[in-house]
């Protein structure tokens, strides 16, 4: 068995702490020759501990007799742990290792140890990122981080198979390069997980602004909130690594660093205020309105009839904001049984800091995405 270990200086903008003291975490990755363990072999695993410094190591196969030592290697560091963070190691790397535990008979589980799974957490924001796939280099590519390595861990069993022939130092180094950088990378690729983190996050106010859209003249209530955390009675910031937009039927919003900004399609003209109890209404069709049957007796008889739950309505004029759940009140809408409603706008109703975060969350709900 070969072991390979390295002092690296971790740079993530990542808040570890989210997950647990860094004491407590572990990275980790493994190369094998094939998909199933019962067929395949382990020829690699790689990990990044914290010991008065982050340290990356490797235990590295020479042979099929060096598959036990690199196990028990490997869990022994990891009794010290409580969660091992991986890229997609509950579908792969997790069951591939604790199956060759059980192969060989060695008393090692991965029992009292919190799995971290970056792909299953990131799954939510394939369509939001507009990403291809959720391969670790594709979350790479869309965060910037450069790779040296060209290699799939595919194309690098036969490599593996060629390097127990002749044992090149230049094929050691690739097959010990693809691993680290899968290392090296993961603490890096961790801030794409702020995208969840900023849509889950506490919002506060800090500006509105009506503007006229560029192209066609309507009205654009923009609001730029913040993105923090608030713990402890600490605020801290979230922010995002790349700025992404999301549009919606009748939203825009835009999460660059630790701020998002809503645009909201503002409505100009008339809508209409349904009274909920129609049965006490009357409709007048020649004013197209509903009125009260109190009132109603004062009108001819022939100019009225009784209202229905689609008749049973007063028009409204003016300037007004979407709703996607009634936040404010009054609710109106253009048409009974519409699923939009509006409410009358003024910059007076997003002067409640509570109301202008419930407003947020309820545009946030329409991604329907499961944070």
């Amino acid at each position: 068995m070969l072991r390979i270990e390295k002092n690296i200086e971790l740079t993530t903008a990542f808040d570890l702490s989210l997950i647990a003291p860094v004491e407590d975490i572990m990275f980790f990755d493994i190369e094998t020759t094939g998909l199933s363990s019962w067929k395949s072999g382990l020829y690699l695993i790689g990990l990044l501990t914290y010991d008065d410094g982050w340290k990356l190591i490797q235990y590295f196969c020479e042979d099929v007799a060096d598959e036990v030592t690199v196990l028990e290697n490997f869990f022994t560091l990891l009794s010290s742990k409580k969660v091992l963070i991986s890229f997609n190691g509950d579908g792969f790397d997790i069951p591939f290792l604790a199956h060759m535990a059980e192969q060989y008979g060695l008393p090692c589980t991965f029992d009292g140890v919190e799995s971290y799974d970056i792909l299953k957490k990131i799954r939510p924001l394939k369509k939001l990122l507009g990403l291809e796939n959720l391969k670790l280099k594709t979350c790479e590519k869309f965060l910037g981080i450069n790779r040296e390595d060209r290699f799939s861990g595919g194309e690098l069993i036969n490599v593996y198979f060629q390097w127990q022939k002749d044992r090149s130092q230049d094929l050691l180094d690739c097959l010990l390069l693809h691993n680290f950088e899968d290392i090296e990378n993961m603490p890096n690729v961790l801030p794409i997980l702020n995208y969840i983190y900023a849509l889950k996050a506490d919002f506060s106010l800090l500006s509105q602004e009506v503007v006229k859209h560029p192209t066609d003249n309507r009205r654009v209530l923009s609001l730029r909130y913040s993105c923090f955390r608030d713990s402890d009675n600490e605020k801290t910031e979230i922010s995002v690594p790349i700025p992404i937009d999301v549009n919606l039927e009748n939203w825009f919003i835009n999460l660059s660093g630790p701020e998002l900004n809503l645009c909201i399609d503002l409505y100009e003209g008339e809508l209409k205020f349904f009274y909920p109890n129609y049965s006490d209404y009357y409709y007048l069709p020649m004013e197209d309105r509903a009125i009260h049957r109190s009132l109603a007796e004062f009108v001819d008889r022939s100019h009225r009839k009784k209202a229905t739950a689609k008749t049973c309505y007063q028009k409204v004029s003016g300037i007004f904001l979407p709703e996607t759940e009634p936040i404010f009140s009054p609710a109106l809408l253009k048409e009974y049984k519409d699923k939009l409603s509006f409410t009358q706008f003024t910059p007076e109703l997003f002067q409640d800091g509570e109301l202008a975060e419930a407003y947020l969350r309820s545009v946030i709900r329409q991604l329907k995405l499961k944070i």
